[in-house]
Parts: C-alpha cells; structure tokens; sequence
C-alpha cells in the first residue's frame, strides 16, 4: 500500500547573497540516482495542499553544452496521473500539463526563477506541450519531446549553455502525479548528453515508502554564496532532516508541521 502526504516533501533553498541558487543534479535524470529519491510529483489544481504540494506546479531547467550540436530529447517516465505509481485520492481525475520552453527569457527572467508559480513564470518561447490524464498507454511508459534543437534554448554565456525550461503543472483533479525527467541523445532510450544538467529552484519529490531509507539532495553553492536558508513544506514533522557538510556534519535541522513551512 502507497502512503500518502507524510512521504510528500518540498523543499526550496534562499541564499543570502541576494540571489537564488539551484539544486544540482548532476546527471541527465531527474531524481538522479545518487539521491536516493524514487519519483517527483505535481498534484493537481484542485488538491488539498496538506498532501505536500503547494501550488501544484514544478520548474526545472535542462543545461545543455554549447558543445553539443546535435538534436536531443526531454524523456518523461509515467507522465499520467493513474496506475501503478501514481498518487490517487479516490477515482483518478487529474491531469498535468508538461511543456518546453526555449528562447530568450526563458531561464533568466526572475519569476521563471521563483518558488512560486507567479508573474511571467512561462517565460521564453513555447516549444511543445502535452497534457495527459489516466492512460494505460502511458502508465509505466516514457514519453518524449523531440528531437530538440539545441540552439532552440536561452544561450547562457555564464554558463556555457543553451538553458530550456521544463513546467509540469496540474491543470485540474486532486491527484498526485509521479514522473521522472531524462536527458537523452536518443528517442527510444536514456542515453546521456555529456556536460549537460537538470536543475530546479524549488524541489517536489516522493520518498521511499521504506521507513529506514535515506534521500539526500545536492544543493549548488559557488563562491559567492556566504550563509545558506533551507525550507521544507508540510514534512508533518515525520522523519528527519540534517545538513551535511564540512562545516556542519550531521546538523538537525528544523522541520515543518501540517501544511506549513518551516
């Protein structure tokens, strides 16, 4: 039996330097395998936001190298809400909408940057959108977008990349949908894209139903970064929380009660 909200976590990091930072995720997959985090999820619009989703919507952004200059794909396993991995409140109802974006001001405009799904957050320009419902052709199945022009995305001088930005937001139902994201050179299988990287500014996962496993996430830090702020989204005070680092090795950190931040 799948448990519910207690096992739902989001998490977003401020960093005081007057700017915000992402969560790194080093390979082509989002979760990564490192995290030990089995699926992400977005609830539908009209869910409760005790079971762990606040405003039913997660951006993430796909880096890829100005050194590739080949065609590649957006992978997403299980994109409909229904069957054997989603998470259903009664009858499955809901649907999420997935949808690519590129261009300028698709990852440098700030509200595409924020916590919160507000202002102009589908910055850039479109590229391609899908919504799904309950569909056994898609249950356990990946789905892709592509073949993708790399040059289609914002060009990061900074980063050395073209940035495409990844918005999977719940349209109606109250349902939880877990998917997973992949970068891939190919159609039909995961097959990574050297020097590329999937990173979000606020994180929405499901965690393991064992109670004995660990999750770990990976936030990126730079030289400028000088202290660290941390939230976590109605954790219903179920498990722990530490921060693991040179400087603090083991920390507990604080963690957030019913339908709250912390």
């Amino acid at each position: 039996m799948k448990r519910s909200k207690p096992y739902l976590w989001m998490i977003s990091l401020l960093f005081a330097v007057v700017a915000l930072f992402p969560f790194r995720v080093s390979s082509q997959s989002a979760p990564e395998k490192e995290e030990n985090i089995p699926h992400l999820v977005t609830f539908g619009a009209d869910a409760d936001v005790s079971w762990g989703d606040d405003d039913f919507c997660q951006i993430f952004f796909a880096r890829i190298p100005n050194n590739y200059k080949k065609s590649f794909y957006i992978r997403i396993f299980d994109p409909d809400t229904g069957g054997e991995f989603d998470e259903g409140k009664g009858e499955f109802n809901t649907t999420v909408n997935f949808s690519i974006y590129g261009g300028p001001d698709c990852w440098t405009n700030e509200d595409a940057k924020g916590v919160d799904p507000v202002g102009n957050y589908k910055s850039g320009v479109l590229i391609n959108t899908r919504s799904f419902k309950d569909d056994e052709d898609m249950d356990g199945k990946w789905f892709v977008f592509g073949p993708i022009n790399p040059l289609e995305g914002e060009m990061s001088e900074e980063l050395g990349s073209h940035i495409f930005k990844i918005i999977a937001q719940g349209v109606s139902g109250d349902d939880g949908n877990l998917y997973k994201y992949f970068l891939s050179t190919e159609r039909d299988e995961n097959l990574g894209i050297e020097g590329a990287n999937l990173f979000t500014y606020e994180y929405t996962f499901r965690l393991s139903n064992n109670m004995h496993d660990v999750s770990r996430i990976f936030p990126f830090i730079d030289e400028k970064t000088v202290a660290v702020k941390m939230f976590n989204f109605d954790w219903d005070n179920d498990g722990f929380i530490r921060v693991v680092s040179i400087a603090k090795n083991g920390l507990l950190c604080d963690v957030s009660g019913e339908s709250d931040w912390k």
